[in-house]
């Protein structure tokens, strides 16, 4: 008798117990694949789907554990597959409490599989080669007993079928309880669906602990999970061994070609040192050389954030757009923070907007960037951040009057003669002229001062704050240490954000009208 599909899992413990009560010979013990296939109990042949068999997780919840020989019904038992073989003792071992592995593979003459062997994994003795002296690691726990439960499987001459041609059940070792089964390591096995949740989660920077609690809530309880956190985080390491199978650089030179075969106007070099490891690297999408054309007239760029694996300055370089928000033109992987590293990006920098020069830049001060700027753009007028700037003074000086006294010197629309007025006011008032700091300061107000920028465009950007915004994508993505690849992702989400900030702005500007709030409508409208 068949059973409709959706009673599948309540016919197979309908027939395996009404096996045991009446200790019908030759029948089978059906297991619960998640996908079943067509059944036919009468010729004993399992013909399920193409299923995964190695990634199907138990679904079956064991509610008796027997320790009786069962070897004369498995025995005979028809299959249309070796892994369907492989599954349905799988099956079995879950619901008699232990744990089955693949064992001895004996082939014929032409090279074709002849027997399969599956066993109890407690199957024979582990041989000790560890030094057991001065070892740094604990010892694994010893799991193998040398039981001898197993099954032979045996191909057939008959329309690729496989059976089971000996069995012994008989186990030297107690059976797990119901409670246990999901810890047996043939009923664990973290899937392609799990991983692809996993993954998703993990690039918004949730940790893997957190992602395990998330599954097990989502599951109704550890015990449905069907993997431990261990045997997740083993599958994102397996995942990330092969995505950089052939190295993490050479796995980033081919996302990027990948990038370029999809967007024609992608543009990425890269420079390598004298033993060709990777040294300098610059990117930009079509999107951003585009935004540069458009807003490229002021940029800011930092090396505050590393990525913390290489330990490699992460340099965004940024503008702004239309709307004042923030939009990323280029960025850069370097070597270290030497003038010579600046100079190698804003010169591909330059390569990639077809050489059209900025008019002015913000940095944070770093003396080889401005070598740099001073090499490469030496015409475009160059100025000190002013966050980093009133953050130097508190730290120089320690007088929070004096940092006041000093941002008011910077941002004030003064004229240059008043300027220097009030900042030998606030020199002596303070008694700081012997200073070093203050007489460097003093020395390049031409930097920083605003009486001395005014008639210059800085699109009202004083500061690499500017950056910010991707530096803290990219905390929040690289809590854990990262490669190449995992830097570029994080840079590239950080930018998607960035881009529907803008896109969310255009349809505000187009469809909604600010609220006018005095009576000269005509020209507040156009401000």
């Amino acid at each position: 008798m068949l059973y409709p599909p959706f009673n599948y899992h309540y016919q197979y413990h309908i027939l395996l117990k009404a096996a045991r009560l009446k200790h019908v010979q030759n029948e089978p013990l059906l297991t619960s694949p998640s996908t079943p296939g067509p059944l036919n109990l009468h010729n004993k042949i399992f013909a399920m789907d193409n299923t995964d068999v190695d990634n199907v997780k138990p679904t079956e919840e064991c509610h008796e554990v027997h320790n009786v020989d069962e070897s004369d019904r498995l025995v005979g038992q028809l299959f249309c597959s070796r892994d369907q073989a492989w599954y349905f003792y799988k099956g079995f071992a879950r619901e008699h409490g232990f744990s089955a592995r693949k064992g001895t593979t004996r082939l014929d003459v032409e090279g074709n599989v002849k027997t399969q062997e599956f066993c109890c994994s407690k199957e024979g003795f582990r041989v000790s080669k560890v030094n057991t002296v001065d070892r740094q690691r604990a010892h694994t726990p010893v799991t193998r007993t040398g039981c001898k439960a197993r099954v032979v499987v045996t191909a057939t001459n008959t329309n690729n079928q496989w059976v089971i041609s000996k069995s012994d059940q008989k186990h030297n070792h107690a059976l797990c309880t119901p409670a246990m089964t999901p810890f047996m390591r043939s009923n664990r096995a973290v899937s392609k669906a799990d991983i692809d949740e996993v993954t998703t989660l993990k690039e918004v920077g949730v940790g893997t602990s957190q992602v395990m609690n998330y599954l097990t809530q989502q599951a109704g309880g550890y015990h449905n999970v069907g993997f431990t956190h261990k045997d997740l985080y083993n599958a994102l390491q397996r995942g990330k061994a092969k995505e950089i199978v052939d190295g993490d650089v050479n796995a980033l030179i081919a996302y990027f070609d990948y990038k370029k075969h999809d967007d024609p106007e992608f543009f990425m070099t890269y420079s390598v040192d004298e033993s060709g490891a990777l040294y300098n690297l610059i990117w930009s999408d079509s999107t951003s050389r585009s935004d540069y054309t458009c807003f490229g007239d002021v940029i800011t760029f930092d090396t505050t954030y590393k990525d913390n694996l290489y330990g490699r300055p992460i340099m965004p370089i940024v503008g702004v757009n239309h709307h004042h928000n923030t939009i990323v033109f280029a960025t850069a992987i370097i070597a270290d923070e030497t003038s010579q590293s600046f100079e190698w990006v804003l010169q591909n920098f330059l390569e990639a907007m077809m050489n059209k020069s900025p008019i002015s830049v913000v940095t944070d001060g770093d003396r080889a960037m401005q070598r740099a700027i001073k090499s490469v753009i030496p015409y475009a007028k160059h100025i000190l951040c002013s966050w980093h700037l009133s953050r130097n003074a508190q730290a120089n000086i320690g007088d929070p009057k004096f940092t006041a006294a000093f941002s008011k010197c910077m941002a004030s629309w003064w004229t240059t003669k008043e300027f220097d007025i009030q900042w030998r006011s606030v020199v002596s008032e303070f008694n700081v002229q012997k200073h070093p700091w203050v007489i460097e300061k003093g020395n390049t107000r031409h930097l920083w001062a605003q009486a001395y920028l005014t008639g210059h465009f800085f699109a009202n950007i004083r500061s690499t704050q500017r950056c910010e915004s991707m530096n803290a994508s990219l905390a929040i993505a690289l809590k854990q240490k990262k490669t190449y690849l995992d830097v570029v992702r994080a840079i590239e989400d950080g930018i998607s954000r960035m881009r529907m900030n803008e896109l969310k702005a255009d349809y505000l500007s187009s469809h909604t009208k600010p609220f006018q709030i005095t009576k000269l409508v005509d020209l507040e409208s156009h401000m």
